[in-house]
C-alpha cells in the first residue's frame, strides 16, 4: 500500500544528506529546512544520528510540500551522499526517479543501482575553490537546488541567517559554494527527465522542533528558572532557555548531575518562580528520588521527559515511548501527579503552558512527557499557531498579604497544608507578611511540622490525593480527534505517533478502509474512552514500545482487550509504513 511511486514533484519532495557523525549533517540539513520554509514550503524533518561525536552513521532527512506534511515517508527522491553507507542504508527508500549526488573524487567508488540518476559532483574541489574543503556540503545544496529546480536565492537567506554571524565573507564564500555547485550540475548533466520542479509560495512559517516549542511555552508561561544536566535527547530545551530567560529576569541553571537539577528546581519553585527541570532515559530514574518530594511538600513543579530508547543506557540517540509506567507509577509510595503527553510540536507548546499552571493550581508535580522524534523533528507552522495572546496564566492558590488571615491558626501561624475541601492549600512564597512556614518529606501536620498521628496522616494523604479529584472535575481532559467519527474501526494513539497517524488516513481511505483516530494528550488524568471503544467493532493501539504501556492502560480502564500495534526499533513510524500495518490489522481473520 505504502509505495514509493512519484507524486506531483512540485508538490511532495523527499531529501536526505547521510555522512559520518562530524560532517556537518545537521547544519546542512538545518539550512535546507530553512531555506525552504523561506520559500513558504511545509517542512517535516527527520535524524538518525549515532551517540558519538565523530564516526557512525548520520542523516538529516527533509519532506517538503506545499500542503501542510505532518511524517515522513518510505521514499527518497534527493539523496546526497557522502560515504557508500548512506547509500546503503537508504536503498529501501530510493526509487527509479531518486537522483543520487556524490563526489567521485573522493577515496570511496559509489555503487549506485542502475534505475537511480547518478549525480557525480566534485564537492571538496568546487569547495575549496570557494575558499575551502569544509563547504563541500554547500556544494551538495547548490547542486541539489539545481536538480530540483529550487531557487538558490532562499538558500542564500538561510546561509545569511547561518553564518550572518561569523562575518560577510564566510557568508559570501558559502554563498559562493552553493553557486558552484549549482552551475556544476547545470552544465554538465541534463536532469529533465527526473522531473523536479520545487514550487515557492508567498506563505510565511515558523520553523522549529519540539524541544524548541517546549521552552518557547515554558517562557511564555512564565517559567523564570529552569536547572538541567546535559542528556540527549532532552539539552537543547536548556540549551533554547539560555540566553533567551534572562530578558525577562529568569535564570538556567547547569546542575552537576540530574539529582542535583531537581533539587534546584524544587528550592526555586519553593521561592515562588515558577521552575522547570528536563531530562530523559536514566535521568529521570535519578529525579525519582526527589519527585516524591515534590509531591509530598505540595510544591509546584514541571519535569519535561524526553523519553530515547532505554532501559540503562539503552540507545540515546533513538526514539521509543517506553517511560509511560515510569512517569504514571513512578516514585515510592503513592504520589499524586498529572501526566500530560505533546501530540504534535504545536501541543509542546501549549501543553508546557498548561503543565505550569496544573502544577501551581493544584500544587502538584507535573510531567511533561515528549520523545526524541518530537525533539529533534522541525516543522513549519504558521505564526498563528503560537498566539501569545491567547496563552493564561494561573497561579491558583497563591495568596498574598489581603488574603492571608483567614488561613491563619487561633496562633496567628500559616496553615500552610491546611485541610480543604478541594484538596489544595494555600500557598505563600517567602517574605508574604504572615506567611512564614515550614514544610517537610515526612509526613505534617496543617502548620507544616512532622506528624505520625493516625488521623492527621489520613487527613493529609486524602487531602493530596483530593487534588486529582478536583483536577478531573475542573479540567478538560479530552482527546484530538481525526478521520471518520463514525467508523467502525478505531485507532488510538499517545504521544508523537498523530502525525503519522493522520497521514495514514489517505492511504487507508484508498484501500476503502474507514477510520477514526483518537489521540490523546492526557495521561492522567486521561478521558474516559469506553463508548468510544465499545461502539468500534475493533480498536487498536498504535505506540513506540515493546509492551503496550497505553494499551495496557487502556484495557484496565474499559476490561475489554484492544489490538495493538507496537514499534520499538529505535526509529518512528512512517505514515504509509503505519498504514499498511493498521490495514492488516484490521482486515485479519479472527479465528473460529
Amino acid at each position: 500500500m505504502g509505495g514509493k511511486g512519484q507524486p506531483n514533484m512540485a508538490e511532495d519532495l523527499n531529501w536526505a544528506v547521510g555522512g559520518e557523525a562530524g560532517d556537518g549533517i545537521d547544519s546542512t540539513g538545518k539550512i535546507f529546512a530553512q531555506a525552504l520554509s523561506r520559500a513558504g514550503r511545509h517542512v517535516f524533518t527527520s535524524k538518525d544520528f549515532a551517540s558519538r561525536i565523530r564516526g557512525g552513521y548520520t542523516a538529516y532527512k527533509i519532506r517538503t510540500s506545499v500542503d501542510r506534511v505532518q511524517s515522513v515517508v518510505d521514499r527518497l527522491d534527493i539523496l546526497v551522499a557522502l560515504t557508500q553507507r548512506t547509500i546503503d542504508e537508504n536503498l529501501d527508500e530510493l526509487h527509479e526517479g531518486s537522483a543520487i549526488i556524490y563526489d567521485g573524487e573522493r577515496s570511496w567508488e559509489a555503487d549506485i543501482p542502475d534505475e537511480m540518476t547518478a549525480v557525480d559532483v566534485p564537492l571538496k574541489s568546487l569547495a575549496e575553490d570557494a575558499g575551502g574543503a569544509i563547504m563541500r556540503n554547500i556544494v551538495a545544496l547548490g547542486a541539489a537546488c539545481e536538480i530540483t529546480g529550487f531557487d538558490v536565492e532562499y538558500l542564500d537567506e538561510a546561509l545569511e541567517k547561518r553564518f550572518g554571524g561569523k562575518g560577510s565573507k564566510i557568508v559570501e564564500n558559502n554563498k559562493e559554494a552553493a553557486r558552484l555547485g549549482q552551475e556544476y550540475v547545470q552544465e554538465n548533466y541534463d536532469l529533465d527527465h527526473l522531473g523536479y520542479n520545487v514550487e515557492t509560495t508567498d506563505n510565511d512559517y515558523v520553523l522549529l522542533n519540539g524541544n524548541e516549542a517546549i521552552g518557547m511555552g515554558a517562557l511564555a508561561a512564565g517559567c523564570r528558572f529552569y536547572a538541567g544536566y546535559p542528556i540527549t535527547p532532552a539539552t537543547s530545551i536548556m540549551e533554547y532557555l539560555t540566553g533567551r530567560i534572562e530578558d525577562y529576569g529568569g535564570h538556567v541553571v547547569q546542575a552537576e548531575d540530574e539529582l542535583s537539577a531537581i533539587n534546584m528546581a524544587l528550592g526555586a519553585a519553593r521561592g515562588g518562580a515558577r521552575s522547570m527541570t528536563a531530562t530523559s532515559g536514566a535521568g529521570i530514574d535519578l529525579m525519582t528520588e526527589t519527585f516524591g518530594l515534590v509531591a509530598q511538600s505540595e510544591t509546584p513543579l514541571v519535569i519535561a521527559d524526553v523519553q530515547r530508547s532505554g532501559p540503562s543506557t539503552g540507545m540515546p540517540t533513538k526514539q521509543e515511548q517506553g517511560d509511560l509506567n515510569m512517569a504514571l507509577y513512578g516514585g515510592h509510595g503513592e504520589v499524586p501527579r498529572f501526566v500530560v503527553a505533546p501530540t504534535s510540536i504545536t501541543e509542546c507548546f501549549w501543553k508546557t503552558v498548561e503543565a505550569f499552571n496544573l502544577a501551581e493550581k493544584y500544587q502538584t508535580p507535573v510531567f511533561l512527557v515528549s520523545d526524541l522524534a518530537m525533539s529533534v523533528t522541525e516543522q513549519t507552522f504558521p505564526p498563528e499557531a503560537f498566539d501569545m495572546d491567547e496563552v493564561e496564566i494561573d497561579r491558583g492558590k497563591l495568596v498574598d498579604e489581603d488574603e492571608i488571615d483567614e488561613w491563619l491558626d487561633a496562633q496567628g501561624r500559616f496553615r500552610t497544608h491546611a485541610v480543604t475541601d478541594d484538596g489544595v492549600s494555600p500557598r505563600a512564597v517567602p517574605g508574604t507578611t504572615e506567611g512564614a512556614h515550614m514544610s517537610t518529606g515526612l509526613e505534617h501536620d496543617e502548620l507544616g511540622r512532622r506528624t505520625e498521628d493516625e488521623d492527621e496522616r489520613v487527613q493529609q494523604v486524602d487531602k493530596r490525593n483530593r487534588k486529582v479529584e478536583t483536577a478531573k472535575a475542573e479540567e478538560e481532559w479530552d482527546y484530538r480527534e481525526f478521520g471518520d467519527e463514525d467508523a467502525d474501526n478505531l485507532i488510538i494513539s499517545w504521544g508523537s505517533n498523530e502525525g503519522a497517524l493522520v497521514e495514514a488516513l489517505d492511504y487507508l481511505e484508498d484501500e476503502g478502509i474507514d477510520v477514526r483516530v483518537i489521540s490523546v494528550p492526557y495521561i492522567f488524568p486521561r478521558p474516559d474512552l469506553s463508548e468510544e471503544i465499545e461502539a468500534a467493532d475493533k480498536t487498536v493501539v498504535v505506540e513506540c514500545n515493546a509492551t503496550g504501556q497505553f494499551a495496557d492502560v487502556i484495557e484496565h480502564d474499559v476490561l475489554t482487550r484492544v489490538k495493538r500495534i507496537n514499534k520499538y526499533t529505535g526509529v518512528r513510524f512512517k505514515a504509509d509504513e503505519l498504514a499498511d500495518e493498521i490495514n492488516d490489522k484490521f482486515t485479519e481473520e479472527v479465528p473460529a
